[in-house]
């Protein structure tokens, strides 16, 4: 029980510093349009969109890094030196389409050109990142101030140069957590380049190439499907609601270091499954039910404009619900795959592996994407995008479900989730019949909602009342260590 306990402690660390990501991203996007025109807001999310899709390589050694590192090897410096170095060709592409992509959507090239020096930031912070979520993810707490904390000052003093300025504050806090992260893990790095281990995994380079592509495919192809076949208004309309949305995607990261544990044991039981599927239930369900009763609301916090487009929150908010969930399944499958062990391992090998499966699971929720978006967008505007999302996350998340029946307790994942509803009804009540105003008063109505919520809980719920008092006392033993 103690090690679950403190497997919730890490995963609520990472929830916590992603809940602040948005936060503090909801900033960064609030005051940008406000002070952007509704064009440079969505060229902001076009760009990122296209951004998306040079970093389809991106996990080509991270992928195996994070797996072989979990059960033993020391792999880091050889995983960041060959990640940068396979960012550079690509980089000098996006610069060679920097004229087109700027004609084609009528704007400054500048913007773009400063963009692609986040191509090979992301491509070392995501090696950086394969090593700390095993072995320090409550550390990866710190990339909220270090990034977020950084891009705001500086997005700010930089706005009177437009969309450029605010690129250039991004690539600065981002390098600072490239910087940082490599201070993290230090004592990681082994003395010598790994060439053995490069050789072999480079040749298994397919299966995360194609899993990485069908997964940037899929996280960009409904904005990328709406710049082209609507506008940038529609687009910036949309963006806010993704944005909206991520802050419950964010609770994905809560379950992290329990497929991290399950990667490094190969084992798990029902029991541990159910345990951390309730855990992300006490906090995806009250996010899910408050923000599509305060979707106005959140959306007015953008700016006036935009609250007449809130019906489009909920299944935005449901997709991500499913996401959440589907993030455990995921990690369960693929941390109970063995192999992968021999690193001489074939390619028809490969082919069999559970792990290949999750791919072709990938390619069929991006196909249900694609396909639906290219039908519902041109019939219901960005309605039809956010159902398409909607769609294809419930597709992959009863595959999955089906996958994992095994180590599912249906009967209680269910009275896990009824009770999770009870304990949201005062607070819908409250949330319902206060009707807040203007940024200030959502934000407190929200931290209001939440103390409502977890009373409740407190009350109806044995056992996240039992969760609640052993996750008390292990944070209180990790501050009074801290503190000796």
């Amino acid at each position: 029980m103690t090690s679950r306990i403190r497997v919730r402690l890490s995963g609520f660390i990472l929830f916590i510093s992603n809940l602040l990501s948005f936060l503090f991203g909801f900033i960064f996007i609030v005051l940008i349009s406000r002070n952007l025109s509704q064009s440079d807001l969505g060229l902001w999310f076009y760009i990122g969109s296209i951004i998306t899709y040079f970093e389809f390589l991106i996990k080509v050694l991270p992928f195996w890094a994070t797996r072989d590192f979990a059960r033993g090897r020391a792999v880091a410096k050889t995983t960041i030196i060959s990640s940068t170095i396979i960012s550079i060709p690509l980089t000098l592409i996006f610069l060679s389409l920097s004229g087109i992509l700027s004609k084609s959507s009528r704007a400054p090239i500048y913007p773009f050109l400063v963009a692609s020096l986040l191509i090979p930031v992301y491509y070392a912070s995501s090696s950086i990142n394969s090593i700390m979520y095993v072995r320090y993810p409550q550390k990866v707490g710190w990339r909220v101030p270090l990034i977020d904390g950084l891009k705001i000052p500086i997005g700010l003093y930089l706005l009177p140069y437009g969309l450029t300025g605010v690129m250039v504050a991004v690539v600065i806090a981002n390098l600072v957590y490239v910087m940082y992260g490599i201070y993290v893990i230090r004592r990681e790095i082994e003395k010598s380049f790994d060439k053995d281990w490069l050789k072999s995994r480079i040749k298994h380079f397919w299966l995360p190439i194609i899993q990485s592509a069908i997964g940037y495919v899929n996280s960009a192809s409904d904005q990328f499907l709406i710049g082209t076949l609507l506008s940038p208004l529609q687009l910036s309309t949309y963006g806010i609601g993704v944005t909206i949305s991520n802050a419950v995607r964010a609770s994905s990261q809560l379950s992290l270091p329990f497929s991290m544990s399950v990667l490094s044991k190969t084992s798990t039981s029902r029991e541990e499954v159910s345990s951390i599927i309730k855990f992300v239930t006490i906090f995806v369900i009250p996010m899910l039910i408050g923000g599509i009763i305060l979707s106005r609301e959140l959306f007015g916090i953008f700016g006036p404009m935009y609250k007449d487009s809130a019906w489009i929150l909920w299944p935005l908010l449901s997709s991500a619900v499913l996401t959440s969930y589907s993030t455990i399944l995921y990690g369960v499958i693929s941390g109970l795959e063995k192999i992968d062990y021999n690193l001489g391992v074939d390619f028809k090998t490969l082919l069999r592996s559970r792990l290949f499966k999750l791919t072709l699971l990938d390619y069929g929720t991006t196909a249900t994407l694609i396909v639906s978006s290219i039908i519902m967008i041109p019939w219901l505007g960005i309605l039809g995008a956010a159902l398409s999302r909607l769609v294809a996350a419930s597709m992959s998340f009863t595959i999955l479900s089906i996958m994992c029946m095994q180590y599912l307790k249906l009967k209680r994942i269910l009275e896990d989730v009824s009770l999770t509803v009870l304990a949201c009804t005062p607070m819908s009540v409250y949330l319902i019949l206060f009707k807040p105003s203007g940024t200030t008063l959502t934000l407190l109505a929200i931290m209001i909602g939440a103390i409502i919520y977890f009373t409740s809980l407190y009350i109806v719920d044995r056992e996240a009342r039992k969760l609640i008092k052993k996750f008390i006392k292990e944070v209180s033993q990790k501050l009074l260590f801290l503190l000796e």
